[in-house]
């Protein structure tokens, strides 16, 4: 019975060692490089499609740089996780109408591959003549 035992036991110890999975792949990602696409926003109720460059920088676990739009609006990119499911955080720097500077940092949320990042902007409250738009999405790729 004892002997029974022991079988029964080293077998269970076999089946369970033997079933671990090896750790999987990393999911970090480069990020850093040119990048081009698109910022799309909503104003006063229409969309807007603004062309735009990034330039990331990678360091360990994190990329960061800057970014341009045809309409002279640019900012900083920061700390973007650089996994399929990402985030950081965002500055716009744009003038208004009337010549005013106008500079908000916000976070982004989104998605990320080797050649195509998609960022969902949070909302960006007004302060005085800072009004800012609504659904502010940028659309990268290599």
């Amino acid at each position: 019975m004892r002997s029974r035992l022991l079988l029964t036991a080293a077998l269970l110890a076999a089946v369970s060692c033997g079933s671990k999975s090896p750790p999987g792949p990393s999911t970090t990602l480069n990020l850093g490089g040119n990048w081009s696409g698109t910022w799309q926003y909503v104003t006063s109720g229409v969309t807007i499609v603004d062309n735009v460059t990034v330039t990331l920088t990678q360091a360990g676990a994190d990329a960061s740089g800057t970014w341009t739009a045809e309409s002279g609006a640019s900012g900083q990119v920061q700390r973007l996780v650089p996994q399929a499911s990402t985030s950081g955080t965002l500055t716009i720097t744009q003038m208004t109408i009337t010549g005013s500077a106008c500079s908000a940092t916000a976070a982004v949320t989104g998605t990320a591959s080797a050649t195509a990042i998609d960022l969902n902007v949070a909302a960006i409250p007004p302060s005085g003549v800072c009004q800012w738009a609504a659904s502010q999405k940028f659309s990268l790729h290599k």
